[in-house]
């Protein structure tokens, strides 16, 4: 009994190492409608003309964005919302952006990459659970280059970057976000394995002290 206890105790903390991921990310070359509720705006912005500028959603009350860039960035509105540029003018290869919120992420995410000389870009997704790379997507220097990036299974976007795989980008624009969120912590694999191994001795402690008990009365 106790040897099939052990095992069993031993096989749960082996599973709550590795747990099962059901959360997945999927971009999209183009503009899907209805997955965005919030607008980025150039408004109220801070760290104009340095590597990290902030400004605000159009919810009410606004959410604050911060750009973040190996250039120093500068922006101004088209069609309302926010254009994001490199303050030179002559084009840049990298761009982030994320919640200046850093207990906030969001659930989609609409994006507008103007291009320069770029012909492929890596952009790369940091979520509460993992972070992946889309790598290599096509860019058309001829226009705009709409991407829609949604998560699901509770996963929650913390940022997003864009990395010119060759050439330049000219600037990022009609930034959208879906259902802005609090990010979720998610327990490491060795706390997963600690918290089963706590209750598994729990158990055996219980069971240890059921055992003794019987013994004692049948003496």
């Amino acid at each position: 009994m106790k040897t099939s206890l052990i095992a069993a105790m031993a096989f749960a903390a082996a599973c709550a190492v590795a747990p099962a991921a059901n959360a997945s990310l999927v971009l999209t070359a183009g503009n899907i409608g209805g997955v965005t509720d919030q607008n980025v705006l150039f408004q109220n912005v801070t760290g104009d003309n340095t590597t990290s500028l902030t400004t605000d959603t159009n919810s009410s009350p606004a959410n604050r964005v911060t750009f973040t860039s190996n250039e120093a960035l500068t922006g101004t509105s088209s069609s309302g919302q926010a254009r994001i540029f490199d303050t030179a003018g002559n084009g840049f290869n990298l761009l982030g952006w994320s919640m200046a919120n850093s207990s906030l992420g969001f659930l989609a995410n609409v994006f507008n990459i103007n291009d320069l000389t770029a012909t492929l870009a890596n952009i790369t997704v940091v979520t509460n659970l993992q972070t992946v790379t889309f790598s290599n997507q096509a860019i058309s220097t001829n226009g705009n280059n709409f991407f829609t990036l949604q998560s699901a299974g509770g996963e929650i976007i913390q940022s997003v970057s864009i990395a010119a795989v060759n050439g330049l980008f000219s600037d990022v624009r009609q930034e959208r976000l879906g259902d802005i969120t609090a990010i979720t912590a998610v327990p490491e694999p060795t706390t997963w394995a600690m918290m089963v191994l706590g209750f598994a001795g729990v158990g055996f402690m219980a069971y240890r002290r059921r055992s003794n008990g019987a013994a004692l009365r049948i003496v």
